[in-house]
């Protein structure tokens, strides 16, 4: 478990010093409005793409088990928000913003503050602030306490709660809808297969259980 967890954050190291290559290409490439401290991209920022792929589900070296530890639950153990990401006033929330948008509105360098997206639960498109988009964990916080952080450190669950191939920028009604369920309970309108790999991947790499009736629908999610 302790090299697990030692490769776990060489990774999301490495993608932090991603993310400030790609804000530092940002600040070079926006042109800043003076009158309200924006800048304003016409594409999409370079930025990279999210892992996700396609055919059958690989469930291999995912473990079948009940869930557990239900009632015991508090956000506050994952850590007390959105982790910083590249500078002052930027965190992992903006990061993610700025991979999954297009034409993004940009205040003080980092902070995302509009944009379109393409939503990848639903297909639906949303322009305008970035205060109507959610960041959903695809394997919910609570979903993963119950399969197996709940046996974490509080670094370990920090680690878990920001990181961005567990993040998908979302409508907040979508986003409420999936709530903390798991595959068995819940399916994105649109990209279900490419919602199933990504959830067994992120389970897969920190070591989650799922239960089989979740092991079954995230079979059936590419059949």
């Amino acid at each position: 478990m302790t090299r697990t967890w030692t490769v776990l954050f060489t990774v999301l190291a490495a993608a932090v010093f991603v993310l400030v290559e790609i804000w530092a290409a940002r600040e070079e490439t926006d042109t800043a409005a003076a009158d309200t401290g924006t800048s304003t991209t016409t594409a999409g920022p370079s930025v990279p793409e999210m892992v996700t792929a396609s055919g059958p589900v690989d469930l291999s070296a995912l473990r079948i088990a009940p869930d557990r530890h239900g009632r015991d639950y508090r956000r506050e153990a994952f850590g007390p928000g959105w982790a910083p990401a590249v500078g002052p006033g930027c965190d992992v929330r903006d990061a993610v913003l700025a991979r999954d948008l297009t034409a993004t509105t940009v205040a003080r360098g980092c902070d995302v503050t509009a944009g379109t997206l393409q939503d990848p639960y639903s297909g639906q498109t949303v322009t305008g602030s970035s205060r109507q988009i959610d960041i959903d964990h695809v394997v919910p916080l609570a979903l993963a306490h119950r399969t197996g952080a709940h046996a974490w450190t509080d670094q370990q669950r920090e680690v878990f709660a920001n990181d961005p191939d567990n993040l998908r920028a979302t409508t907040a009604a979508v986003n409420r809808a999936k709530s903390d369920h798991g595959p068995e309970h819940w399916m994105p309108q649109v990209d279900a297969c490419a919602y199933a790999h990504d959830f067994a991947r992120v389970a897969t790499r920190y070591q989650l259980t799922v239960t089989a009736a979740r092991a079954s629908a995230l079979q059936q999610a590419c059949t």
